[in-house]
């Protein structure tokens, strides 16, 4: 299974719809949401073009533009439709093991000041055992 069909099955297990009524023409709120959903995470997390993602989803590459500028603006004034986005882009990363590269650096700034107090506690006891 490529990325792009395990964002659309994530998306319809959290909002328990059918990948049919996702990959449809329907312009109901709830199904739109989630599809622009899918549009952001193929865009952000997996790092594909427009117009891939829209032959994916066939659609034009304005169209999943527009949805991407739209997600932003929901995302600052909706808190339901960031509260649905999140668990959904929660449970994809999970998915595919994805480690934001902020976490990566703070684990590797953690791991280097154990090592350097290590050092230094090694050192101490080097200069207490001499009396120094």
């Amino acid at each position: 299974m490529d990325k792009i069909d395990r964002v659309k099955k994530v998306v319809c297990y959290v909002t328990k719809m059918s990948e049919k009524e996702l990959l449809s023409k329907s312009r109901k709120r709830h199904i739109v949401d989630n599809r622009r959903m899918a549009f952001v995470i193929c865009r952000d997390i997996l790092e594909l073009n427009w117009t891939k993602i829209a032959k994916e989803f066939n659609l034009n590459h304005a169209s999943i533009m527009h949805h991407y500028k739209k997600h932003k603006d929901l995302m600052a004034y909706d808190d339901y439709y960031s509260s649905k986005y999140n668990d959904i882009l929660d449970v994809f990363k999970l998915q595919i093991d994805y480690v934001e590269p902020k976490e990566l650096i703070r684990e590797i700034v953690n791991i280097k000041k154990k090592r350097y107090n290590d050092y230094l506690k090694q050192k101490l006891r080097e200069n207490h055992g001499q009396g120094i």
